[in-house]
């Protein structure tokens, strides 16, 4: 069941905040076991834009911190002097580049596991209210794209009927077979854009008194992830001020086993996990 984008966006929020204000590995790691959770209880398995691409930047970023700062006492592997290049790779470089790769992860995780929870619908319903013609191009993108792929696998099928190979020789002799086929494909979306314009105008698009469907109330588990949303963002303001999560990687690594950056985690983790379990039922 897709929940209403209010409790989700307060949650995605609060965690988000506590992901970039936090620098202790323990916290990006509880941050991270979250999200998973999160997604995992996903009514809707989140895009895997947002999995893989997550997981091929933090570890891009991961791999390439060593070589863009110049910090550390370890060394783990020293090379040859180059311009711009830093050879010379330390154990606090390895371990910052790992904390800045999982933090990206995580946040990318985050992303698409609210969007996963939150119905479609009801989020472009609260745009409208800011910015109604963003809402209106989105909402009909979202259902145009699926019918303009279906168009395209109904043309590609005719011309396969009627002998055309748009699947043998090499990718440059397909292209040039399939290329005529793009006329009539746009032609198709023309026409069914014009429909929607016709029918827009028909319901009044653009008068005056432009009329609102009625928000529903939060249920009982949105209320409470709605609560657990604002008291993780009250716990992020709190490890803010006192300086709960703060870690330093330079010029050695400092324990990441503070009180302080436990207690975070933990109340994270746990926070993220219980709207988790909320939302699975």
């Amino acid at each position: 069941m897709r929940r209403a984008p209010g409790p989700l966006v307060a949650l995605g929020v609060a965690v988000g905040a506590i992901a970039f204000t936090g620098d202790n590995p323990v916290v990006l790691a509880a941050v991270a076991a979250g999200v998973l959770a999160l997604a995992a209880a996903a009514p809707a398995r989140p895009s895997r834009l947002f999995l893989v691409g997550g997981l091929v930047s933090g570890l891009t970023l991961a791999l390439l911190t060593p070589f863009v700062a110049a910090q550390g006492d370890v060394i783990l592997w020293r090379g040859p002097e180059v311009t711009l290049i830093d050879l010379e790779v330390t154990l606090e470089e390895v371990v910052a580049g790992l904390a800045i790769g999982l933090r990206l992860f995580a946040v990318a995780v985050l992303v698409g596991a609210v969007l996963a929870h939150v119905d479609p619908d009801r989020l472009q319903a609260q745009v409208a209210r800011v910015a109604p013609r963003s809402a209106l191009v989105c909402a009909l993108a979202a259902r145009l794209v699926p019918t303009l792929e279906r168009d395209a696998r109904a043309i590609s099928e005719t011309a396969r009927l009627r002998g055309v190979a748009l699947a043998e020789g090499r990718w440059t002799a397909r292209a040039r077979r399939a290329a005529p086929l793009a006329l009539p494909l746009l032609a198709a979306g023309l026409e069914r854009g014009l429909d929607v314009a016709e029918a827009m105008t028909a319901r009044g698009y653009g008068s005056a008194g432009r009329s609102r469907i009625a928000e529903a109330a939060y249920d009982p588990r949105e209320r409470s992830v709605l609560g657990i949303g604002l008291a993780l963002g009250a716990l992020g303001v709190a490890a803010v001020a006192l300086g709960l999560g703060a870690y330093s990687y330079y010029p050695t690594l400092s324990s990441p086993l503070d009180p302080g950056a436990l207690a975070l985690a933990a109340g994270t983790l746990a926070g993220v996990a219980g709207a988790a379990a909320l939302l699975r039922r």
